[in-house]
């Protein structure tokens, strides 16, 4: 288990006054990297062979909200971890131990000389110490199936900036979710989100938002190239 404080800002919260999505992700992100960070063996073997972990898909589960002025714990801890692949979840909980914000993430190495899938060695995996996977959510499907006979809404391109850009040069994981949040119904409340990472959007990228609203009250972003390949699909639930 890792742990980071944060005090919530004027720069993470919304017109409500409360934490936004994307806000938390960047808490969960930070406390994941300084985590990794953290396991020298593990660094030093990524820096000699060029390898990071690139994630995969996450789930967030909006239990309370967090507002503005509040000091919060962020904790993540990795529960499962292979040579190839690792799940993890990270938390955000209020200074009275309540989870407020709940998630779990699955991301593989990349080995960056080739930009694919590689395997870690066994001891290096071995170094890195598991904890009990986090019982106080419900875990939904790491893949999102679009609808095979619904015909989506087709919402104006956006176009991948250099504010989207992370240290890897593709975009950074929350600014998915901050997009597709603009392609949602007005006043339409959510409660848990999922995205699945499947083509890293790059600087200079066209991104195309195709909306499906289901029966059940969930929407799905779908951000696509122009020739149909998915940058990312991103689920809301009520």
């Amino acid at each position: 288990m890792y742990k980071i404080v944060r005090q919530v800002g004027n720069s993470h919260v919304g017109a409500d006054g409360t934490l936004t999505l994307g806000a938390a992700v960047d808490f969960m992100q930070d406390c994941s990297g300084f985590q990794l960070d953290s396991e020298a063996q593990v660094q030093e073997y990524f820096k000699a062979q060029n390898i990071t972990m690139f994630l995969v898909s996450r789930q967030i589960n909006l239990h309370e909200p967090v507002y503005y002025g509040e000091t919060v714990d962020v904790v993540t801890a990795v529960y499962q971890l292979k040579n190839s692949y690792g799940f993890r979840n990270t938390n955000i909980y209020d200074k009275d131990g309540n989870v407020r914000i709940s998630s779990y993430a699955g991301g593989a190495f990349i080995d960056l000389n080739q930009m694919k899938a590689t395997a870690v060695p066994a001891e290096i995996v071995a170094a890195v110490p598991i904890d009990e996977k986090f019982q106080g959510m419900t875990y939904l499907p790491r893949k999102i199936r679009l609808p095979k006979d619904a015909e989506p809404m087709v919402l104006p391109e956006q176009t991948v900036c250099r504010y989207h850009i992370d240290i890897n040069r593709h975009m950074n994981n929350s600014k998915y979710l901050q997009l597709a949040e603009e392609c949602l119904p007005d006043d339409y409340k959510y409660s848990t989100v999922r995205i699945e990472y499947r083509t890293a959007a790059k600087y200079g990228d066209i991104m195309i938002p195709h909306r499906y609203s289901c029966d059940d009250g969930i929407e799905i972003i779908s951000m696509q190239a122009a020739d149909g390949d998915v940058f990312a699909n991103i689920e809301f639930r009520c």
